[in-house]
């Protein structure tokens, strides 16, 4: 059954694997070409705190991030696209470093956290690595039509898409 695959949550210090959901290749293969475009992102200190976070169901945020860029990073590839910023914008794109469940309970709708995370995720990813212009729209309007402004690249459409899809699988992934 497609949900009986368990996540693979983190890193195996064991073994030193890294998975993205329901995926049996290991990111931190130092041989793959994916890990030579995440190498200095995936295990640096800042994007390690969204491990410090719940995204969906018992999923992590850094573990979201995990599977959105490495999903991203797989279509942008196969459609010739730009792979490098969709792997570097996937880790990025909810870089927003607090918990969100409780973080806009009180404030109007539009700065609930849904509206308001993409732009703190593109400050604290400007503000601790060097992006350009489509990890920015990527990472800004990743919640699309939440953000209201259309993206202005295809890879932004392939994050829209994979982020929700990720959402989705890893919501089921918990309860079945």
């Amino acid at each position: 059954m497609f949900f009986n695959n368990t996540l693979k949550l983190e890193r195996n210090p064991l073994n030193n694997t890294l998975y993205a959901i329901f995926s049996k290749v290991n990111l931190l293969d130092k041989s793959s070409e994916y890990y030579s475009l995440v190498s200095d992102l995936i295990e640096n200190e800042v994007v390690l705190e969204m491990k410090n976070y719940i995204q969906h169901g018992t999923t992590t945020c850094y573990q979201h991030c995990l599977n959105v860029s490495y999903y991203s990073y797989k279509v942008c590839k196969k459609l010739g696209l730009d792979k490098e910023s969709a792997a570097r914008a996937g880790l990025l794109h909810d870089l927003f470093l607090y918990d969100w469940h409780h973080h806009s309970i009180k404030k109007p709708f539009l700065q609930k956290h849904g509206f308001s995370h993409p732009k703190k995720a593109l400050d604290n990813a400007n503000k601790y690595f060097n992006i350009n212009n489509v990890e920015e729209d990527m990472i800004l309007k990743h919640m699309f039509p939440l953000t209201l402004k259309l993206p202005k690249y295809k890879e932004t459409y392939v994050i829209i898409l994979v982020d929700k899809i990720c959402c989705i699988a890893e919501v089921f992934n918990n309860i079945f």
